[in-house]
């Protein structure tokens, strides 16, 4: 399937902005984000860190493609609960995402109170270039490992930057989902510098490296209905967003688009209910520990 003359949404920002916002909405993300740190995060990661944390100790925090700030904010809160210090390192590539991460984290000065915020617009591998020695208790990696350029090796770099009986919690991807199984038949909309890795690599790197961790499922669905209703405005958004295509509708080709949207709408990738349709989204939780000696 040739989609080479097609136009990226990525040359229009302003267009992908409001994509995007249309796919938050639509797949409750933040919500479901909210709803993970109330329940599996509490143990597998606080808990971890209360036994392992001098109760007096500034608790370090790295957060890595934190982008506009709302799951690293939720897990501060949650972290803030039983460390009253946190020092609060983001290393974030965008200027724009950045800058709303630092206008939320003001919004919330009463209740990330104790917590210090260093903001640093670097990808991680200039961060790392640049040699920095801090190690960390707790490192977030929140769906960003997709825009590394080698997650392999950037995810042996996060390890070494582990205390001995730190944590790090990458979110990712299920290679069981929807989502995954739509990228495999069309990689020709996927842009070429996202690496479409899947959880089951991520275990795999760790595997390799015989780096402990433990595993937790997370079920997500993205409401697609609109995305059949040619008359949507928001369903071309989303249709957008799900291709990587500008203005996909007017400018694909109508065997392509018909080609698209039956696998999206199968069962291979989504299920129908309550005359809805929901893309299977789901996304693993990994909680990566380094050993105390």
């Amino acid at each position: 399937m040739d989609t080479k003359s097609l136009p990226s949404l990525f040359n229009d920002p302003g267009h992908y902005v409001k994509a995007f916002k249309v796919f938050c909405a639509r797949s409750a993300k933040f919500r479901t984000y909210s709803d993970w740190v109330d329940g599996v995060f509490s143990e597998p990661v606080v808990g971890k860190l209360q036994a392992t944390v001098d109760g007096r100790e500034e608790l370090r925090v790295l957060g890595v493609g934190s982008g506009s700030g709302e799951m690293d904010c939720a897990m501060l809160e949650k972290l803030k609960r039983r460390f009253p210090r946190i020092n609060n390192r983001v290393v974030e590539p965008s200027c724009e995402l950045l800058g709303q991460y630092k206008a939320l984290a003001q919004s919330k000065a009463h209740e990330l109170q104790g917590v210090e915020c260093d903001f640093r617009q670097q990808k991680l591998e200039q961060y790392e270039k640049a040699g920095d020695a801090t190690k960390f208790h707790f490192i977030s990696a929140v769906h960003c490992m997709y825009h590394l350029d080698d997650y392999d090796s950037s995810l042996e770099y996060l390890y070494n930057c582990l205390i001995p009986g730190g944590a790090i919690l990458v979110i990712h991807l299920s290679e069981n989902s929807g989502l995954c199984r739509y990228r495999e038949r069309f990689p020709c909309f996927q842009p070429s510098d996202h690496n479409y890795s899947t959880s089951a690599d991520i275990r795999s790197s760790l595997d390799r490296r015989g780096i402990p961790y433990t595993q937790h499922p997370y079920p997500v669905r993205l409401d697609i209905t609109k995305c059949f209703d040619q008359a949507s405005e928001e369903g071309g958004l989303l249709v957008d967003f799900l291709t990587n295509v500008l203005n996909y509708r007017k400018t694909a080709p109508e065997d392509m688009q018909r080609t698209v949207m039956e696998c999206l709408g199968s069962s291979l990738c989504s299920e129908s209910k309550n005359d809805g349709i929901y893309l299977n989204m789901d996304w693993d939780a990994i909680v990566i520990s380094k050993p105390q000696h």
